[in-house]
């Protein structure tokens, strides 16, 4: 008598969506927790330095941090919900956290290999071979794997099949292109942090000029996701203006300015350049025009794909649960 595998299935996927609540709940008690290193660092805490403060590297680096556990609480904490119930949504919800994993993981490993003429000079080669296979095993094999199996039609199968919901409706490649905009929109805040820095054709802004730059290009990509969600033709073009101006915008800028010009810009304070940037040397190396190029590139490869989608009268169908859709 042959037993069916759908039981052990629907146990798994319980589990998963048990582990992936917890490190979720993790994230979201992480959070105010994490609000008292700022009370350390500034003036008058345990390890306070003189120029601890907006723009610093180190507030910078605290506050990214901060908000990564609230961002973690945020995505895993419906996902794990989702996927424990079983409910169609849930997944999706992780297929498209999967699809990002491994968007990220190619970005940074193809930039990884473009960098390796500036990594070698204080790296072995052996070491270098080393990192690139762990990357490609992390950054691509892994999730690339988890795709295959989330996609699988025994997987789906098991998850209840609700069409009365707007992440149900909504094409998986359209849902991953907005989720990649709010990466970007993240991204540019980060710049924000680092005294607005922002390129734009060839040059760096700074400082007060550059809160107008970075708060177009956030607004203008909030507009646009919501119509590209939507699905207006008109977003669709947008997006890839946008983000066709961004990329010759980047590599005009970051083929002139390495990381190590961008941080002798800044102007850090004497402590982070005698004590920090030391320590992330290496990191240095990164081409920053492969690093977000290579993600721009992809987004736009995306937005092109995605193209089938925007008709005059969208219609809903199954296959909109696929990537394929």
């Amino acid at each position: 008598m042959k037993i069916s595998s759908k039981p052990y299935l629907k146990t798994f996927m319980k589990i998963s969506g048990v582990f992936l609540l917890i490190i979720g709940l993790i994230g979201i008690y992480y959070g105010p927790l994490e609000i008292i290193c700022f009370y350390f660092f500034s003036k008058g805490g345990q390890f306070y330095y003189e120029g601890f403060q907006i723009g610093s590297l180190w507030f910078a680096y605290l506050v990214i941090q901060n908000a990564g556990y609230y961002i973690v609480a945020f995505l895993l904490i419906p996902i794990g919900i989702g996927t424990f119930k079983l409910h169609y949504w849930g997944r999706k919800l992780f297929l498209n956290l999967i699809y990002i994993w491994l968007i990220l993981g190619i970005n940074i490993t193809s930039s990884f290999i473009v960098s390796i003429p500036e990594f070698i000079k204080s790296i072995n080669l052996s070491t270098i071979s080393l990192i690139l296979v762990v990357m490609a095993l992390i950054g691509i094999i892994i999730p690339f794997i988890f795709i295959k199996t989330y996609e699988s039609e025994r997987l789906r199968n098991i998850f209840k099949n609700k069409s009365n919901n707007f992440i149900y409706e909504i094409p998986q490649a359209v849902l991953l292109i907005c989720s990649l905009n709010i990466i970007f929109i993240l991204l540019l805040h980060a710049g924000a942090l680092l005294q607005y820095i922002f390129p734009f054709f060839g040059k760096i802004i700074l400082h007060r000029e550059g809160v107008h730059y970075i708060s177009s290009a956030v607004f203008i990509l909030a507009i646009l996701t919501y119509g590209f969600w939507k699905r207006y033709l008109l977003a669709f073009w947008g997006l890839i203006i946008y983000y066709g101006l961004m990329l010759v915008s980047i590599t005009m800028t970051f083929s002139k300015y390495s990381l190590t010009d961008i941080i002798n810009l800044l102007n850090l304070p004497s402590y982070e350049q005698s004590q920090m940037i030391p320590v992330l040397s290496v990191f240095l190396n990164f081409n920053l025009t492969a690093l977000l190029g290579s993600f721009l590139v992809i987004i736009l490869c995306l937005i092109v794909y995605s193209k089938k989608y925007f008709q005059n009268t969208p219609e809903k169908s199954e296959d909109a649960l696929s990537f394929e859709n």
